[in-house]
């Protein structure tokens, strides 16, 4: 058994005996399996008590691991919300919030090179390579400029192919450690409206269709009863509160469906949750079957959730607990086991910090986001954290743990408070109640203080 000192040189991949002069045995750092799915909400896994969907995979990797449930993308949609993963930086530090806004070269290269967290790992000695979707701002730029190699951009099968083929040849001896970073498409297929989106009539590629139409196809092999038991209820809060009933027409997620229609959505999105989870449970086999497991630590999200009728809406891009709040799994050497850490609130600016910190690579001077390492290990079970903030391109909004202020940026609404704590479906506004002023007057001092942090431009904010 090692002494504490042995522990510690241990730790930092040097051998005792380095430390008279006698040999040096480095320890080969961990390796990183970056997993990620496009649209899943944080409650989409059967191990969160979602009894609609079957995510055995996850599941398993998060008793090998810790679970955060209240964990929040920094921004609803994808550009901007992946970007904050892979360089540990708000987009609107570079001036960006949505997916549509013309990226500017200029702004963006000088923050991938800098920070992006495959430059940082392939400096660090790292193989890196990516496959999949990159859904990235990339302009002139591609993935190769956030420091990896692109291997296949099929983003239903191809992520899984790949790291099959790429753990079988892989010889730890002799190959340099990797940072894989997979990205699926789906669940955001449902964006195609599960065949009833008037937006896309006939207009769809044969691919965008593949998925969706393998579940319509299944839909009618089911008995009535069958089918029927698949389907998830109709959220609490599926009525649009007062808030959020003036800004559902911001961007397209008001649907005027009936209840089948209604019904078929919310069970086209757990098959499509199952489906891209079987493509993950073959990478995790193949990790495993490869034995490289035991020295691989696996980081599994999504970019952002899916609003799922709650409040009379579908898809992202609302600040509401159903479109910011998403799955985090983190599992690998040293990370403890079976924990659900429900107390700490996380964000996708804390992933490059943690990666970094987990296998000993100096983490970029100026971020935003914390280090979850110290969770992960057990050295602690809070984090130095009051606050978390979420950007979108209608507004941004503070996150204390209990209470949510928003700013809107646009539409006619002002601003929202939200106590989640005795209203967790967020239906009750109290941003004009007394009772809540000094609240919602801290937490909006707080929130401007630090969107000078955050964005490029100071936001007009009403």
């Amino acid at each position: 058994m090692m002494n504490l000192t042995e522990t510690i040189l241990y730790s930092c991949g040097i051998s005792l005996f380095s430390s008279f002069g006698i040999q040096k045995v480095e320890a080969k750092r961990p390796n990183i399996l970056f997993i990620m799915t496009d649209q899943q909400r944080y409650d989409m896994l059967s191990c969160a008590g979602n009894r609609y969907v079957h995510t055995p995979s996850l599941d398993q990797l998060a008793e090998n691991g810790v679970r955060f449930e209240r964990n929040y993308c920094a921004n609803p949609v994808s550009m901007p919300s992946r970007f904050a993963m892979i360089t540990g930086r708000f987009a609107g530090e570079i001036g960006y919030t949505n997916n549509s806004t013309k990226p500017d070269t200029l702004r963006i290269l000088p923050v991938v090179r800098e920070s992006s967290v495959g430059n940082l790992f392939r400096n660090a000695g790292y193989e890196t390579i990516y496959s999949g979707y990159p859904g990235f701002y990339c302009g002139r730029t591609n993935i190769e400029d956030y420091g990896f190699v692109q291997n296949g951009t099929d983003y239903y099968d191809g992520p899984a192919n790949f790291a099959e083929s790429f753990f079988a040849g892989y010889k730890p001896e002799e190959d340099k450690p990797f940072f894989l970073y997979l990205s699926f498409m789906n669940p955001h297929d449902i964006c195609y409206g599960a065949g009833f989106d008037p937006r896309f009539p006939d207009k769809l590629r044969p691919h965008q269709i593949a998925a969706t139409q393998k579940y319509i196809d299944f839909h009618k092999t089911l008995s009535e009863e069958e089918y029927r038991n698949q389907i998830p209820p109709v959220p609490v809060n599926m009525e649009p509160n007062g808030a959020y009933a003036e800004m559902k027409e911001i961007g397209s997620g008001s649907r005027n469906w009936t209840e089948e229609q209604w019904n078929f959505y919310r069970w086209m999105y757990c098959r499509l949750v199952e489906d891209v989870e079987k493509q993950i449970g073959r990478i995790l086999t193949a990790l495993a079957d490869a034995g490289l497991a035991d020295n691989t630590i696996v980081v599994f999200t999504s970019d952002h959730g899916e609003m799922g009728q709650s409040h009379g809406l579908v898809f992202k891009s609302q600040l509401l607990e159903e479109a910011t709040r998403t799955p985090l799994i983190i599992a690998g050497p040293g990370i403890q086991k079976g924990i659900v850490d429900s107390e700490n609130l996380t964000c996708g600016i804390d992933l490059v910090p943690t990666m970094c910190d987990l296998v000993g690579i100096p983490i970029p001077k100026g971020l935003l986001g914390k280090s979850l390492k110290p969770i992960l290990t057990g050295q602690s079970v809070k984090m130095s954290r009051n606050h978390i903030i979420v950007e979108s391109s209608s507004g941004y909004q503070i996150h204390d743990g209990r209470y949510k202020y928003t700013a809107f940026t646009c539409g006619d609404k002002k601003e929202t408070l939200m106590d989640i704590l005795s209203d967790p479906g967020e239906m009750s506004d109290k941003s004009t109640d007394p009772v809540y002023r000094a609240i919602k007057s801290h937490l909006r001092n707080l929130l401007m203080k630090d969107l000078n942090k955050i964005t490029q431009n100071a936001p007009v904010i009403k």
